[in-house]
């Protein structure tokens, strides 16, 4: 997209990170590269070992592959992207916004999003609190509770914990998940109490706490995303996604059928009624409003066959793709989705409210030092 001065945008592009699904960050982030470098000029940020690299022939899969290819680590502050070296620091990037494509960790978890907060740029992702509200699985029942939507009865054990609790308060079957994992990381549902220790040692292994929520055993999932279109929130058609097994696995969506997407394949739009379809639309928006979501997210949810109740699972801040592909059936492509996140994050930034509050406290209290720093009758 161009400027003003009729230059492309620059568009900074975040990926990798700390997290179990840095593989998945690295696809999403190639396949931005490779579908947006002729609307934006593109400079890729591979967040890797608590430190932010520039990364040659970033828009290859086996570029990360191995060795991979050659990597330079830069720094980033509020006038851009810098490297160090023999001629001293040098500013070799100025972007415009900053796409982000880190799935988990602290790239997803708030963390990243604090820091570029504080230096005041442009990023594309929700901010802290939503971020943080969407990685934690309870913290975000909690608040989707508030909202009035439907969650599935669940509880929160740490390690070291009994599980004759969950056993009692959530019963058979039960689905037992880390807190904080997504791409199906870690979750295996439990019929038993052996399948349960199994279930949760598998968990525990990934994450220090561990929710076990009832499992439905006659459903469908449906996932919707939504993001601000020119001011305008708007959600996608619905997606079912398909599964061989009682529920989408890591496996089903990443390693099969060639790693596309959703492997156990999809039905788009979701072949559900007309009132199931506006009722998932409707609390899609509304949590996107409630968590106080920005660019794009993906809302999850589960339809009980049995009786037609409509549960919201969680929320997806930055999606598997950005989740450009469920806006089809709305008219856009990959660039046109991308190109409203974009918008608003530039947009959002610009009309950031930074007032700064006028004080004589200082003033006052350096006039009267000596009174003001005694302590204990002597002056500090």
């Amino acid at each position: 997209m161009k400027k003003k001065d009729g230059k492309k945008q620059t568009l900074a592009v975040f990926y990798g990170g700390d997290s179990t699904e840095r593989d998945i960050s690295v696809i999403t982030a190639v396949q931005a590269m490779k579908t947006l470098k002729r609307e934006y000029d593109l400079y890729p940020l591979l967040l890797e070992d608590n430190a932010f690299y520039h990364v040659d022939k970033a828009d290859e899969i086996k570029s990360y592959i191995g060795k991979g290819s050659a990597k330079k680590r830069v720094f980033i502050d509020k006038d851009g992207v810098f490297s160090v070296g023999i001629g001293g620091i040098k500013r070799v990037c100025k972007p415009d916004c900053f796409l982000v494509c880190t799935h988990g960790g602290s790239g997803e978890n708030g963390a990243l999003q604090g820091y570029l907060d504080v230096i005041g740029l442009p990023y594309t992702s929700c901010g802290v609190a939503a971020s943080a509200t969407g990685m934690d699985k309870a913290l975000s029942k909690v608040v989707f509770s508030s909202l009035g939507l439907n969650v599935l009865p669940y509880t929160v054990i740490q390690s070291g914990d009994g599980l004759k609790r969950v056993e009692d308060e959530i019963g058979y079957p039960v689905m037992v998940k880390p807190l904080s994992q997504g791409s199906s990381i870690g979750v295996a549902a439990a019929n038993d109490m052996k399948e349960l220790k199994e279930a949760a040692d598998v968990a525990f292994s990934f994450d220090d706490r561990v929710i076990c929520e009832r499992a439905l055993t006659d459903f469908t999932e449906l996932n919707c995303a939504v993001l601000t279109k020119d001011g305008e929130i708007i959600a996608s058609e619905l997606e079912q996604p398909l599964s061989w097994e009682k529920f989408l696995s890591f496996e089903e969506k990443y390693l099969k059928s060639g790693g596309k997407m959703s492997g156990g394949g999809r039905i788009y739009p979701a072949d559900v009624p007309e009132s199931v379809r506006n009722e998932v639309i409707a609390a899609a928006k509304k949590t996107y409003v409630g968590i106080g979501a920005k660019g794009i997210v993906r809302a999850d949810f589960l339809l009980d066959n049995t009786d037609g109740k409509v549960y919201i699972n969680e929320v997806n801040t930055v999606p598997g793709s950005l989740a450009t592909y469920l806006f089809e059936k709305n008219g856009m492509d990959y660039t046109a989705v991308v190109k409203c996140a974009v918008d608003d994050a530039i947009l959002r930034s610009k009309t950031r409210k930074t007032t700064k509050f006028g004080s004589n406290v200082l003033d006052v209290y350096g006039k009267s030092s000596a009174n003001a720093c005694k302590m204990h009758g002597k002056i500090l």
